[in-house]
């Protein structure tokens, strides 16, 4: 569990290559939700998401874009839940979305 304010990227920071992290801030594609799933990879997946940094970036980035799609169409489909005080992790939970790598 992540406790405390984390800024964004911050426990990818301590798992992923320099350039990687650049190219996902640069990347129109990426936005803040795609930030938060790349350091939920890196706290609860540190050692898978090194290996797939070092399948190349490219296929990392695929991936994370791909699961950033994902979430936040199952998101957008359940804005009432969130209304309700439903929580982003609980509503993909129910909606029985892998959150992990």
């Amino acid at each position: 569990m992540i406790i405390g304010q984390q800024q964004p990227l911050e426990i990818a920071a301590k798992q992923l290559k320099a350039s990687t992290l650049r190219a996902v801030r640069k990347s129109p594609s990426f936005n803040h939700h795609g930030w938060k799933i790349l350091d939920r990879w890196a706290f609860n997946s540190p050692e898978q998401l090194r290996k797939l940094e070092q399948e190349g970036e490219v296929i990392l980035l695929g991936r994370l874009l791909e699961q950033q799609m994902l979430e936040q169409q199952i998101l957008n489909e359940t804005i009432q839940l969130r209304r309700q005080g439903m929580t982003e992790h609980e509503i993909l939970a129910i909606n029985e979305v892998n959150t992990e790598l």
